[in-house]
């Protein structure tokens, strides 16, 4: 008994061999575009990197061309502990069991809740804080002391300059 296709059905099974050869070649895979061209940096971004401004740069690996620049937090290099270690900033407790807060490592502004302050200690750093009420208006220089007149204060934040 032998085995006849139609035309129709030759032509549909040459057109599906086909199709699966390309597909297995990678001839039938939709061409990618690129990502084009990179756009210029902006005025701000020029300015920025021009700056002596903390500062993100975000470079393109396989060229190494900039694709931005971005303001940097310099909120990143200061840590905080319970206690207060030799040198540290310190945020001083005026109440038992309230503990004092030590601050060191880099430049940074650290942010929270620290009820019955007293006073500060720079330590070994320039530095400021801030209260519920208000900020001291400018930092002062390492191993300065600051009260507060004998008021007990909520510390809400520490900044090495």
């Amino acid at each position: 008994m032998r085995n006849v296709m139609s035309r129709p059905a030759l032509r549909r099974v040459g057109v599906l061999t086909a199709t699966a050869a390309a597909i297995g070649l990678g001839l039938a895979a939709p061409a990618q575009a690129g990502p084009g061209p990179i756009p210029p940096l902006t005025a701000s971004e020029q300015a920025l990197l021009n700056s002596s401004a903390p500062k993100a740069v975000e470079l393109d690996p396989a060229t190494g061309r900039i694709l931005s620049v971005k303001p940097q937090s310099t909120d990143q290099g200061i840590s905080q502990r319970s206690g207060c270690n030799s040198g540290d900033g310190c945020y001083l407790s005026g109440r038992v069991p309230y503990a004092h807060r030590g601050f060191y490592g880099s430049r940074g502004t650290a942010r929270g809740n620290w009820p019955y302050r007293i006073a500060y200690n720079t330590g070994r750093y320039t530095a400021s804080a801030c209260w519920t009420l208000a900020c001291a208006q400018r930092s002062f220089p390492p191993n300065t002391y600051v009260d507060f007149s004998g008021a007990l204060v909520t510390g809400t934040s520490f900044r090495i300059h």
